[in-house]
């Protein structure tokens, strides 16, 4: 658990410094720009073979775009791991390449994987400069692409970075390129995106040694103007911060508003829903697993995370509240989810409990 909360922590203090830069494609008008170390991996159907395709926003100038193919011993496919790094001319009104290095590519095959990679990038941008995306709303859009067999569906969100693209349907409906997970570098030596090999369906959790004394004494937790009702199985760890154990953690803090959204206040809302929904440091968020509820001052968000180092899923809740003075009041439960899918109604419930003073 110790691992896991540094990894919140810094997931915390990430997304919200990173509000302070931020670009977007060339000749691509985002709603949200992207911010440094934001990447996407996308499920590619137009493969014959289990393939994901990852894009990377380095800066205003360098993007990355990687494709990813698992070893299939039953077809004799050997793993592949192909990157593309390359620069653009941030200026220019469309993308206009100015130097690439390629990693991994050694065959024709590769070659023909690099092209069609090119081909992509070119393609995405030009589908992305057509749609404007003025909040949170996914919005679609018809057009003809080869490279996924002709007519398609084009589904844009702002919640994605670099392309904004959320997934693309066939003319049946079939999804042929699907969303897997979001995510922010949180260092120079975060190797996420480059180390990222894939995941299919909800991996199964650990089995965990949780018994729960739900009859303990219950004693509220507060911190500023929040309080929280828990009991006496949690132990404080810091002012802010609760253990329950080795199994769950919750914290109470506040997103302080940010001088640069004022007048924006919808957009910092949907910025902070972005960066709060995102992979962190060997931690995926699990895209088609993400729920949110917004209303008027309160959004809930509910993500599942995949740690592939040590095989362990964490669901984690979300609740933003904002405030009179334009802050959110800003909470964290973060639950082992074999210990959540046996205990739903006692995490549940202290999630209700949770309240916000004026």
């Amino acid at each position: 658990m110790k691992s896991l909360f540094k990894k919140l922590i810094s997931a915390l203090v990430f997304s919200v410094a990173l509000i302070f830069s931020a670009a977007a494609v060339p000749g691509v008008v985002q709603y949200i720009p992207d911010f440094s170390g934001e990447y996407v991996y996308y499920s590619d159907k137009s493969f014959t073979r289990t393939s994901i395709i990852g894009f990377i926003y380095y800066n205003d100038s360098t993007y990355a775009v990687r494709y990813y193919a698992p070893a299939d011993s039953k077809k004799g496919l050997m793993e592949k791991d192909i990157t593309l790094y390359f620069n653009v001319n941030p200026e220019s009104a469309s993308l206009e390449m100015t130097g690439e290095k390629v990693v991994g590519a050694s065959t024709q095959e590769d070659y023909d994987i690099c092209n069609y990679l090119h081909d992509l990038l070119y393609e995405f941008t030009g589908c992305s400069q057509k749609v404007s995306l003025e909040g949170i709303d996914k919005v679609e859009i018809k057009q003809d692409f080869a490279q996924f067999g002709g007519s398609v569906t084009i589904v844009f969100s702002s919640q994605v970075p670099v392309f904004n693209i959320d997934s693309i349907r066939a003319a049946d409906g079939s999804a042929v390129f699907s969303l897997q997970t979001v995510g922010a570098l949180v260092s120079s030596t975060d190797t996420s995106f480059s180390s990222y090999k894939g995941v299919e369906g909800l991996p199964k959790d650990k089995a965990r040694n949780f018994k729960n004394k739900a009859k303990s004494k219950k004693v509220t937790a507060s911190f500023e103007n929040q309080s929280i009702v828990i009991d006496s199985q949690w132990s404080q760890s810091v002012e802010n911060l609760w253990l329950l154990g080795d199994y769950a953690l919750l914290t109470l803090n506040t997103v302080p508003k940010q001088d640069s959204y004022v007048g924006k206040e919808t957009l910092f809302r949907d910025t902070l829903i972005r960066k709060l929904s995102q992979s962190t440091s060997g931690s995926y968020v699990l895209c088609q697993h993400k729920a949110q509820t917004i209303s008027k001052n309160v959004v809930k968000l509910t993500n599942v995370f995949y740690q592939p180092e040590t095989g362990d899923v964490t669901r984690d809740f979300k609740i933003l509240t904002k405030k009179s003075d334009g802050s959110y009041a800003y909470l964290t439960l973060t639950v082992f989810d074999s210990v959540y899918q046996k205990n739903k109604k006692y995490f549940d419930g202290i999630l209700s409990s949770y309240s916000v003073g004026k």
